[in-house]
């Protein structure tokens, strides 16, 4: 496999912490709040910290159902 094909392997599965905010649409302290909870699980190996695609996209559908039910707006 060449050095690309990892890449996008690795895009296609998993987010950075900076990706994940960003695509949640929360600050650090949110995010980090809901790591710490265990609410959104993170992979570490050495300095590199990296957390499932698939966890992130279900809690933002999961936060933009909550605010449609409590008609909470940002």
């Amino acid at each position: 496999m060449e050095n690309r094909e990892l890449v996008e392997l690795l895009d296609e599965y998993f987010l950075s912490t900076k990706e994940a905010i960003e695509y949640l649409e929360i600050s650090r302290q949110c995010f980090f709040s809901l790591v710490s909870r265990g609410k959104i699980n993170k992979i570490k190996k050495g300095s590199v910290v990296l957390y499932y695609r698939h966890e992130i996209e279900n809690r933002k559908v999961d936060a933009e159902f909550l605010r449609k039910k409590y008609n909470y707006t940002v």
